[in-house]
């Protein structure tokens, strides 16, 4: 493969890992302003202390961020190994 293959998988992998971080930061506000505004918008705080019932969908964000992160450290990994091998 020419060298210029190996420098989109390094790039490849430089987003995932960018796109991961960003989406586990995400999921961070989200969830802080999510748990915030029920503070201020109702009166039982119940929920906003002891987080039941579950929102699956605040978790979407974490899930997606963690697989974004694993394929970006395995690409990154991937392609530095085999541009350090090229001839």
């Amino acid at each position: 493969m020419p060298l210029a293959s190996y420098q989109v998988i390094l790039l490849m992998g430089g987003f995932f890992l960018l796109l991961g971080i960003i989406f586990v930061l995400w999921n961070k506000r989200e969830k802080k302003r999510y748990y915030n505004s029920i503070l201020l918008t109702r009166r039982d705080i119940k929920e906003s202390l002891t987080h039941e019932p579950e929102r699956p969908w605040l978790h979407a964000w974490q899930i997606g961020g963690g697989i974004s992160l694993i394929v970006g450290i395995v690409l990154l990994i991937i392609g530095g190994i085999l541009w350090l091998i090229a001839p």
